[in-house]
């Protein structure tokens, strides 16, 4: 189960977490581009507001928007080797829970039949003696 957890988490919540970042982030990077150009937008150059602050809002959104891009990619490239390692120790796994589910216990009941067999040869020769 945690195995499968883990996959889940990197297969599944990961890409999705990075995906909607990324939205989120060509979003914010629209929306500061649009103030931008909202403020270089005034017919007079005297009349413009001084936009040094909205050139670095775009400047920041943009580094994250690269950001989330990597991060989504790095993110999808980790899905595919997690997935792999996943698979890899789930077979062993598989064996090991066939061990617990089926074999140890058919184990447990022979070894039980064994010991009552042994009892009851044991009681028998003490009979004879």
């Amino acid at each position: 189960m945690l195995v499968q957890r883990a996959e889940t988490h990197f297969s599944e919540d990961r890409p999705r977490y990075w995906k909607h970042q990324t939205q989120l982030a060509a979003r914010a990077l629209n929306e500061a581009k649009d103030n931008l150009a909202q403020k270089r937008a005034a017919t007079r150059p005297a009349d413009r507001p001084a936009a040094t602050e909205a050139s670095r809002q775009v400047q920041k959104m943009e580094r994250r928007l690269r950001d989330c891009e990597l991060k989504q990619k790095q993110a999808k490239a980790w899905s595919i080797e997690i997935s792999h390692q996943c698979d890899q120790l789930l077979g062993p796994l598989a064996d090991v829970a066939e061990h617990c589910e089926l074999l140890l216990p058919a184990a447990a009941n022979e070894l039980r039949q064994m010991i009552t067999e042994l009892e009851k040869y044991t009681e028998q020769a003490k009979r004879d003696n």
